[in-house]
């Protein structure tokens, strides 16, 4: 039910007597004072508009998505116990009074905070997770488990970082320039991307990769100790000579050298003829 139109709760309300089942938008609505919601909502709810959660009563369920990213404080704000879907605070830039529910079966984007102060993630979240804003992982408390993927691009340093032991889809810390003290959990089943990175010093790679590895940073392949298996491709794209570069035996998709000139990747051709070099 689509009441993006509306400006005001009085006329919102009149609609809102005719919802039976779906989702329901009104990001037109500045204000939630006086807005009565169904008790329950089978599809998504988007309240983008709300640039304050005074008087904004939830309902009890929420069945997909719980769409807040106009907030940018969490002041006043009351979630439900439960939100089977995901849920979207991206406008929020504190933590402060931020009290997540236990249980998130979908996504959790938080990805406007500058700082993990006064944060406490819930214990489960199925899906992926986004704190792209983040600079710093000083009191983050990751959770042990991530059914989908991490964003973390904003940090700069991986001090203080903690990783969950399992990620379901991929970890991206595209920000890192050094992997001076990052350590990579044992299993991740998507991918990883390390973009920033611009050295290998001090990075180890879990034995195995299910999906892709990014390194497009790096120009040079000193240090550099790929895993045993990766069974997705191997993006190397800045790489500018190919000197001490040494393939696993197991890479399953293409390896990426587009900065390598011609002649020097025929040789790698030669060397490891099992391999896709592009």
């Amino acid at each position: 039910m689509n009441l993006n139109h509306i400006a005001t709760v009085a006329k919102a309300n009149k609609e809102l007597n005719k919802y039976i089942s779906g989702s329901l938008s009104l990001d037109g609505l500045t204000s939630a004072e006086g807005l009565v919601l169904p008790k329950s909502i089978d599809g998504f709810l988007s309240l983008d508009g709300l640039t304050s959660a005074k008087g904004l009563v939830l309902p009890k369920n929420i069945g997909c998505l719980l769409s807040l990213n106009g907030l940018t404080s969490a002041k006043g704000l009351v979630f439900p116990k439960n939100i089977s879907g995901s849920l979207s605070l991206k406008g929020l830039t504190s933590a402060k009074g931020l009290v997540l529910p236990k249980n998130i079966r979908g996504f959790l984007s938080l990805k406007g905070l500058t700082s993990a102060k006064g944060l406490v993630l819930p214990k489960n979240i199925s899906g992926f997770l986004s704190l792209k804003g983040l600079t710093s992982a000083k009191g983050l408390a990751l959770p042990k488990n991530i059914g989908g993927y991490i964003y973390l691009d904003g940090l700069v340093s991986a001090k203080g970082l903690v990783l969950p032991k399992n990620i379901g889809d991929f970890l991206s810390l595209n920000g890192l320039t050094s992997a001076k003290g990052l350590v990579l959990p044992k299993n991740i089943s998507g991918y990883i991307s390390l973009n920033g990175l611009t050295s290998a010093k001090g990075l180890v790679f879990p034995k195995n990769i299910s999906g892709f590895l990014y390194l497009n940073g790096l120009t040079s392949a000193k240090g550099l100790v790929l895993p045993k298996n990766i069974r997705g491709f191997l993006s190397l794209d800045g790489l500018t000579s190919a000197e001490g570069l040494v393939f696993p035996e197991n890479i399953s998709g293409y390896i990426y050298l587009r900065s390598l000139l011609s002649a020097k990747k025929a040789t790698l051709r030669k060397k490891y003829p099992k391999l896709s070099i592009y």
